[in-house]
């Protein structure tokens, strides 16, 4: 795992990293830094060395911008440690993707490309998914139809939001984000935001739980890579009830409530999620909890009995 020194004027690094394990969890392998108005040029390259002697290998540092004191300072460190990389642009995009494993070059392209109008699709990327969308189709004439195992399920009343568009979406690889909710389906300023915060290059599709059942089995989604998101366990009971084989679900997230109790630090379940596990437990869906990629998985049903 690399280790990152992150250096900002103020504390816009602080601020950064703690957007970031809102998302990905506690990162040990992450420290930040506040140059302050107190401070000058030696004050800073002092702590960045103090720092950096806290990591067990060498860090790669990010600052925010080129030429101001954290990037002057860094490049002073880095005149004493040639093997140390610096880089500018600190931002949250970077940062998760740097985190993620993802290497610099390809976080910074990343990140690049996270700087863009957030709404509607241009129009080269509404007639690109249009094309793509009718080569899928003509693959789907041309092949034989047969019931697809969905294996990356998650249930998560946010949806798509920061763990889904950025932790998930790059450890699953996604090509198609699939939306289940009879609710949802009838929500249109909910399916608005939905389509806003899909990833760019991710398929969205927003679905009944009978209308995805039925996608599913004739297998039309065959070749992709597809996380299912739903917001709670009944309506992947009744997708299990339309026949839709679900080895696998990661129960991620589920908000308290007033006649709930909590069974993990991000999970809180009635009476009626507990019989809609149970019912899936008995019908073969392996449970799970796991927030992030990172974190270890934790056995749902043993989480439930306590």
């Amino acid at each position: 795992m690399d280790n990152f020194l992150i250096v900002s004027h103020g504390e816009y690094a602080k601020a950064t990293l703690a957007s970031c394990e809102m998302i990905a969890g506690k990162l040990s392998n992450v420290k930040a830094i506040a140059f302050k108005q107190t401070m000058n040029q030696d004050d800073l390259l002092d702590e960045i060395a103090q720092t950096a002697e806290g990591f067990e290998q060498v860090p790669t540092i990010i600052v925010d911008i080129a030429g101001g004191t954290p990037a002057n300072a860094a490049l002073r460190y880095q005149q004493e440690h040639p093997e140390v990389k610096v880089y500018s642009g600190l931002c949250l995009p970077l940062l998760l993707a740097a985190v993620m494993g993802t290497p610099m070059e390809e976080a910074i392209k990343q990140a690049k490309e996270n700087i863009a109008p957030v709404g509607k699709p241009t129009e080269d990327k509404a007639t690109s998914n249009k094309k793509e969308s009718h080569q899928s189709n003509e693959l789907n004439k041309n092949a034989e139809v047969e019931p697809q195992t969905m294996h990356n399920v998650r249930i998560d009343e946010r949806l798509i939001h920061g763990q889904v568009a950025t932790m998930w979406t790059n450890a699953l690889r996604l090509t198609r984000i699939m939306v289940v909710g009879d609710d949802i389906v009838k929500n249109d300023i909910q399916k608005t935001a939905l389509k806003t915060a899909c990833p760019h290059g991710v398929h969205l599709s927003i679905l009944t739980a009978k209308g995805a059942a039925r996608r599913i089995n004739e297998g039309k989604y065959k070749g992709q890579t597809v996380l299912v998101l739903v917001k709670n366990p009944g309506v992947l009971r009744q997708m299990v009830d339309n026949g839709v084989n679900l080895p696998e679900i990661n129960v991620g997230n589920m908000s308290t409530k007033a006649d709930s109790r909590q069974v993990a630090k991000s999970v809180a379940v009635t009476a009626e999620d507990v019989d809609n596990f149970n019912y899936l437990n008995e019908h073969g869906c392996h449970l799970y909890h796991q927030m992030v990629p990172a974190e270890d998985k934790e056995e749902f049903m043993e989480l439930l009995e306590k």
